[in-house]
């Protein structure tokens, strides 16, 4: 489709970056679009096929545009005017690139362009140790880490679209990767926390923060701080004997906010190590609040509910404290192979109304990406689109603007794909048809990573699994995803999905018909386990091609080791069936063994549809395996 755009420069080559991803190309055209600088967002029809774009900032002209291209893309031409009205001024996408999956340049540049077309304004790079420190080059070793030419790269893309980009590290825990070298082991207190009080420690520090000076040209930076429970309770605590938390707290965060100001930065913080102060009855312990440091911006991270009252409260408890706040919610993306839009949706619908109704001006969406970054942020494109909507609180519309959003602009997101096909990719979290969001499930990991011998997780699963995901499996064949640009997320579920028709059920088959003696019951299990292998073999292939076509390299590794454990396994059960059937072994001692409950009931074996088990470890085996 061609579109005649007036407009400045900049818009116009940010335009010509976005044609890469929504088929059209500015030319002469009977399709005009007019943008003009304004104090206010607005899009009016002015006459035939024109419209009038009206922007405060310039990443709004972008998505401006974009709502402009779904009305020419379908040929209806509204004839009414419809305003952008954001609630909140900042809308940030934070890309975890700590957990092993660190996106290519081109990657991100993607991500970019589809962040300016819904209107985010801030993007945070939330990197542990993956960016480099030439002090220190142990730090992100191996680990896909950014270079000063990378970030300045991806800097400049933003730049172009109007989008900050905004440091998020770590200055006290989770530093767990680098924990593991001697070189480095004299900064830590105890577990991946940084030994407070130590002046190498705030060498260290400066260090990071003087990187990230030369590397990003922002004023803001995220200087982590969260999680660091065992604070003081190591090396600190026999150098210095006891000490409360949250005056080592308040210490540590003062050394590093002199660090910050010293290179010219404003510094948020997660706020959890200050939760103790507070709780859901508003009483504040006042002596203690007023050690805390006043100038850095709390940012309160809660994705666990979807009770708008839930999030109202705490943020009022924030409002009480007098710092600068912010709310950080989540496009679950950290459950492994599959994301969990749904829950997303109404996570994001409730912490969004509670910070409009308590003036947040900031709402950050996180994509963690925990245990191995194995899903993609575009698996997640419903809840980020979903999260644009409600920024500008366009979810109270007349049905016909809706049905143009969620219809027709989110099929100029997605290729083609309406939002319900999108949110398919949901479906290896799904043990139920329920539609209850509560039921916030990780089969996708611990049913593929549960062992076909030991059985940790057996307990759990019902008699429908395999039935569930063979409906899943016929879910995905009816989807025309192919011939779209995201046809490799539904490819990984798809295969995946195929995997856990077999794959959810067949030790405790194997188990039950080994005890019940049923010999032919037990081929049909070892055919099983043999169509198993090859299923394995076209998920991990599919996967591959996924990792490889966004992510750098290094970090993929885990996967292997993962997989090639789980093949391994899996044929050491072919053999022992085969052997058995063989008569060459008289028993299958692995299989003598009675399953237990996993939630600790003994022999009640009780079955969960909201399981949230995604750590490979416990879910592989019980044996010691560090």
């Amino acid at each position: 489709m061609k579109v005649n755009v007036i407009c400045e420069k900049q818009i116009r080559d940010g335009l010509v970056e976005l044609s890469k991803e929504f088929d059209f190309e500015l030319a002469e055209s009977i399709n005009e679009v007019f943008f003009i600088k304004s104090n206010r967002n607005f899009v009016s029809f002015a006459e035939g096929n024109m419209y009038k774009i009206e922007y405060t900032e310039l990443v709004y002209a972008f998505r401006l545009f974009v709502h402009v291209l779904a009305r020419f893309k379908i040929n209806r031409f509204f004839d009414y005017n419809f305003e952008f009205n954001s609630k909140i001024e900042y809308l940030t996408y934070m890309l975890d690139c700590s957990r092993n999956a660190v996106m290519k340049n081109d990657s991100i540049k993607k991500l970019i362009r589809y962040l300016a077309s819904m209107g985010y304004n801030r993007l945070m790079l939330y990197t542990e140790d993956t960016y480099e420190v030439k002090k220190y080059p142990y730090f992100g070793y191996l680990r896909n880490r950014f270079t000063k030419d990378e970030i300045k790269d991806i800097e400049e893309y933003c730049d172009l679209f109007g989008i900050e980009l905004i440091p998020c590290i770590q200055t006290l825990a989770h530093f767990n990767a680098i924990t593991r070298y001697p070189s480095m082991s004299e900064l830590f207190d105890c577990d991946d926390i940084l030994l407070i009080d130590e002046e190498k420690t705030y060498e260290f520090i400066e260090e990071l923060i003087k990187t990230c000076r030369e590397y990003f040209k922002t004023n803001i930076i995220h200087i982590g701080m969260d999680e660091a429970h065992n604070v003081g309770r190591g090396k600190y605590l026999d150098k210095n004997g006891y000490h409360d938390r949250l005056e080592l707290m308040n210490y540590h965060v003062k050394r590093v906010l002199d660090i910050c100001k010293k290179y010219d930065f404003n510094a948020m913080i997660w706020s959890d190590m200050y939760a103790s102060l507070l709780d859901e009855h508003l009483n504040v312990n006042v002596e203690k609040l007023n050690d805390m440091p006043k100038d850095v911006e709390l940012t309160y991270w809660d994705y666990y509910s979807t009770d708008v009252n839930h999030f109202e409260m705490f943020l009022n408890i924030h409002k009480m404290i007098g710092n600068k706040y912010s709310f950080a919610g989540g496009a679950w993306k950290w459950i492994g192979f599959t994301p969990d839009n749904r829950y997303s949706l109404k996570e994001i619908e409730a912490s969004m109304r509670a910070c409009m109704n308590t003036n947040t001006y900031h709402y950050i969406l996180t994509g963690w990406g925990d245990n191995g970054g194995e899903t993609s942020p575009f698996d997640t494109l419903p809840s980020l689109y979903f999260a644009s909507l409600m920024r500008f609180d366009l979810l109270k519309l007349n049905q016909d603007i809706n049905n143009l959003m969620f219809n027709d602009e989110f099929k100029l997101l997605s290729d083609g794909l309406n939002f319900n096909e999108f949110m398919a990719l949901d479906l290896n979290n799904r043990l139920t048809n329920s539609s209850n969001v509560q039921e916030r499930n990780t089969s996708n990991r611990y049913l593929l990573y549960n062992d076909p011998l030991l059985g940790v997780m057996d307990s759990t699963i019902d008699e429908n699994c395999g039935k569930i995901f063979s409906e899943h499996v016929k879910e995905f064949e009816s989807i025309n995803y192919k011939n779209t640009k995201f046809s490799y997320l539904f490819d990984t579920q798809y295969r995946l999905a195929k995997v856990l028709s077999i794959k959810s059920r067949i030790g405790i088959e194997l188990r039950c018909h080994y005890k019940n003696n049923d010999k032919e019951a037990l081929k049909s299990d070892l055919d099983k386990l043999k169509t198993l292998l090859i299923l394995l073999d076209d998920f991990y292939n599919s996967f591959d091609t996924k990792w490889n076509k966004e992510n750098r390299s290094n970090g993929i590794d885990v996967f292997d080791l993962r997989e090639g454990a789980l093949e391994r396994r899996v044929k050491r059960a072919i053999n022992l069936v085969e052997s058995y059937l063989d008569k060459k072994i008289d028993s299958i001692p692995e299989l003598e063994e009675e399953i237990l409950d996993y939630f600790g009931n003994d022999k009640d074996l009780k079955k969960e549809y909201d399981i949230y088990e995604n750590r490979w470890r416990r879910i592989s085996s019980v044996n010691v395996n560090d």
